[in-house]
């Protein structure tokens, strides 16, 4: 009896209508990755969905966030962003970067595909992040005491702890104060010990 009820409401009221759809957020997420989030060192989530994409925009595209990011991490160094610049555009050109497939969708949310290149680029700001803020006195030291090594460059090795054997030379020659994080450690000289005494042939030992 109740499905013959149910039937009849049915013929006579229609079924009910569908509800409407829910409106989509395209809004990034607070998690979502984008360039300045990564370049900036924050967690994030690569979450735009991926499309093709002509690999030449994806390279502008890095250009493009690489401009603003070198010019805060140099803290004022034309040099030091100069040189950030053209690596950047570097990794911007390379097969990391220039995909096929789109690193940010229209909201500049990054793909999961943008995930390596992002990560070479944060690396990237952060070498000249270090190179800016850790060794400028260093490095204007030794170019005031006529370094061979350019500033700039000097800055960038130092950033990586690893200088080159033309900087090392400048640093175990000058600012030993300045310089003590990236100075070559100086060996102390080996203690030379005295020979063993020798048995005198007038006076042989009793055995």
């Amino acid at each position: 009896m109740r499905l013959l009820a149910l039937l009849l409401l049915i013929a006579q009221e229609g079924l009910p209508g569908v509800p409407p759809r829910m409106p989509v957020d395209d809004e990034p997420s607070a998690a979502a990755c984008t360039f300045p989030l990564v370049l900036r060192g924050e967690r994030c989530a690569y979450e735009a969905s991926s499309a093709p994409a002509d690999p030449r925009d994806n390279a502008g595209a890095v250009v493009d966030a690489g401009r603003e990011a070198c010019a805060a991490a140099a803290h004022g160094d034309a040099g030091l962003r100069g040189e950030c610049e053209r690596a950047l555009a570097d990794l911007g050109a390379s097969n990391h970067c220039a995909l096929r497939s789109r690193l940010a969708d229209g909201r500049g949310r990054l793909t999961h595909e943008a995930q390596g290149c992002a990560e070479l680029l944060r690396q990237e700001i952060s070498r000249t992040s270090r190179a800016a803020t850790l060794s400028p006195g260093c490095c204007g030291c030794l170019a005031e005491s006529r370094c061979a090594v350019g500033a700039t460059q000097c800055k960038r090795e130092l950033a990586d702890l690893m200088p080159s054997a033309p900087l090392r030379s400048c640093l175990s020659r000058s600012c030993s104060d300045l310089c003590s994080f990236a100075a070559p450690v100086r060996n102390a000289p080996e203690e030379i010990l005295p020979p063993p005494p020798t048995d005198d042939p007038r006076n042989p030992k009793k055995i």
